[in-house]
């Protein structure tokens, strides 16, 4: 049954980002959502309501949730996870980096992982225990394992605090990496982890949904998964740091922060 989930959310990830790519150049109203620059577009709902018809109608049994549901979700156990549009700001500026994000999720954890970027035309899926893979062909973290060799993805966070909290690693990463990126996607930041595009992945102030299907990609694809203390990420983290296994970035950040400040990181 979950290889079956696996090619009907593949199925719907392009059908919805066909739709979505078609309505580019008219996203329709955009309101802002938890503040100003958190916004929400008349197409991401219209998304989130298409996919979960397309699901319920496929799996009537399973429990489904999105960004866009109003509510929060309190069961992690046999439930579709829905991120429509993960990049809206991206999305209403015309710009091509975001994905429509469909995940499922057992026992608390994601098991499944699907995220399509239309307007990049890749599609990327993961099965637990079954690997990861984009346009159908397999993929992996790259093997990278020196910082001055390595590009890093960020998200800079909503808020001044969690941004003061974040400067002194960025300023880290700057002087010692390659290059620091962000694309404004989440989602697309890990996928990128996962095919060995980038080295690592690190965001203060994120929820389940932007990840969830990231993350079963990621960790496919043989990276690994934490909080940025480095303790175990579940639905439950406000941060994520995603890197090939090699790079350890949670340490990265466990020796720029003081120790009292790394111990209110979750």
């Amino acid at each position: 049954m979950l290889e079956k989930r696996l090619e009907i959310a593949k199925s719907i990830a392009q059908d919805v980002g066909q739709f979505i790519l078609s309505r580019t150049h008219n996203p329709g109203h955009v309101e802002a959502k938890s503040s100003p620059i958190d916004v929400v577009t008349e197409v991401d709902k219209e998304a989130q309501r298409q996919i979960a018809r397309a699901l319920h109608e496929a799996f009537p049994e399973d429990a489904i949730w999105g960004e866009e549901s109003g509510e929060p979700l309190r069961d992690f156990s046999h439930t579709w996870v829905i991120d429509p549009i993960d990049g809206t700001s991206n999305y209403v500026h015309g710009l091509p980096f975001y994905t429509v994000s469909i995940a499922y999720f057992s026992d608390g954890q994601p098991i499944l992982g699907v995220l399509y970027a239309p307007a990049l035309r890749e599609l990327f899926w993961a099965l637990r225990g079954k690997g990861a893979f984009c346009n159908g062909t397999p993929i992996r973290v790259s093997q990278v394992r020196a910082l001055h060799e390595a590009i890093f993805i960020t998200g800079f966070p909503h808020t001044k605090r969690r941004f003061e909290v974040m400067a002194p690693i960025y300023g880290y990463l700057l002087g010692e990496c390659q290059a620091l990126r962000s694309f404004g996607s989440a989602a697309l930041g890990l996928a990128y982890v996962a095919c060995g595009r980038c080295e690592g992945y690190l965001q203060l102030g994120i929820s389940f949904y932007d990840v969830a299907a990231g993350v079963c990609l990621v960790e496919e694809a043989g990276g690994t998964i934490q909080e940025l203390s480095g303790k175990p990420w579940s639905y439950v983290s406000r941060s994520l740091c995603a890197s090939n296994g090699l790079i350890d970035l949670a340490a990265i950040v466990r020796k720029v922060l003081p120790e009292d400040v790394v111990a209110t990181l979750r």
